[in-house]
């Protein structure tokens, strides 16, 4: 064989080796390249998009109606004392003037009373007097934190009522029993205190009424000879029923 005819072998044999090896290196691609999706498969740019934030009744219903939102229908302790108009009258021509109306004292309320109201477990108290020549009376509106507390409280002034008797310097001291009342919600009840003093007699009485956390007192002192009233018509008697019905 001619030098030309091996060269032109060589270069056919070459040529068809470099082909093979193309072909190869092809199907070597198209195996490892992952699939691409065709165009009809490819994902809607609109429907990848975040949908608008969009407020729940639920969430609507619950901000409207959080506590934060909502004013509270209950009266304050203020509200609940009762004005000149309202305190029961001791006569008919005894009307009542409207004096102080504040933060309540230290002092205690009434003869019978150790303490104040705070001092027993009250978170507020209010109070308001009245006056009418040396006739005096007063009210006080307390708010605990808990029905029990409060009826703890109510208990506490009982008790004083039991030993008021050897605390009032006077004579012929007579501390009445306590004289329950019907309000349209929880307790009210009162008692007559009366001792005579510089040859002059005495009256005092003392009232509280109780509903939930609230709790009210009323204190009615005067000076006479006598203090009678018809059944039912015992001016403390009515005060606890007007004092119970602003309690809220």
């Amino acid at each position: 064989m001619s030098s030309t005819r091996i060269r032109v072998a060589i270069s056919v044999v070459a040529a068809s080796t470099l082909l093979l090896s193309g072909a190869l290196a092809g199907c070597s691609i198209s195996q490892d390249e992952p699939d691409k999706p065709a165009a009809s498969d490819s994902p809607d740019p609109k429907a990848t998009e975040s949908p608008e934030p969009t407020e729940s009744p639920s969430a609507s219903a619950s901000a409207t109606t959080s506590p934060s939102a909502s004013a509270s229908t209950a009266p304050t302790p203020r509200a609940a004392l009762l004005t000149a108009a309202e305190m029961p009258q001791l006569n008919s021509t005894a009307k009542w003037t409207q004096r102080r109306t504040g933060p309540v004292s230290t002092r205690p309320f009434g003869l019978c009373q150790k303490f104040d109201l705070l001092s027993i477990g009250a978170l507020e108290a209010v109070e308001r007097t009245f006056t009418h020549d040396t006739d005096t009376a007063g009210q006080q509106v307390a708010d605990f934190p808990d029905a029990q507390n409060a009826v703890r409280a109510s208990k506490v002034v009982e008790a004083w009522q039991r030993d008021c008797a050897k605390r009032i310097r006077g004579n012929n001291v007579r501390v009445r029993a306590i004289n329950d009342v019907p309000v349209t919600s929880g307790k009210g009840w009162w008692y007559l205190v009366s001792f005579e003093s510089r040859n002059e007699g005495h009256f005092h009485s003392l009232s509280l009424a109780l509903s939930g956390t609230r709790m009210t007192l009323i204190r009615m002192d005067h000076d006479g000879q006598d203090h009678n009233y018809p059944p039912g018509k015992d001016p403390m008697q009515l005060a606890v029923k007007a004092a119970a019905a602003k309690l809220g």
